[in-house]
């Protein structure tokens, strides 16, 4: 009797677990902190992305910029951007969709990163 009780409840566990939603896990790593650097022969560059949940499938995101050029082999003064965005997720693409620019974002909570084309953001928090 109890080993069949025991089968019973592993069949539902893994029951369970199949039923998860893979998009939900994508979904709920995506609130956090995100950082890129960037280096060329012309410029220094530092990109920090916060993204909150604000309800529902919308998110705020805020982009700090902090660049430097490099002119003639010498640094120039520090320029710092800072952008507000805002994105809902897309459950049936399973990515984050930017309203402004029109920017996609791909989560990968496997790696820890965030994708935007060719730009790969490594979260922090």
């Amino acid at each position: 009797m109890m080993n069949a009780t025991l089968k019973i409840m592993a069949a539902c566990l893994l029951l369970l677990a199949a039923c998860q939603n893979p998009g939900k896990d994508k979904q709920d790593f995506i609130p956090g902190t995100y950082v890129k650097s960037a280096k060329s022969e012309y410029s220094i560059a530092d990109d920090t992305l916060i993204i909150e949940h604000t309800n529902g499938t919308s998110y705020k995101i805020t982009q700090r910029t902090t660049y430097q050029a490099i002119r003639d082999g010498k640094l120039l003064p520090k320029k710092h951007l800072v952008h507000y965005l805002n994105a809902s997720w897309d459950d049936s693409k399973q990515e984050l969709d930017e309203t402004t620019t029109g920017k996609v974002y791909h989560a990968d909570p496997l790696k820890q990163v965030l994708t935007i084309k060719n730009l790969t953001y490594h979260k922090i928090r």
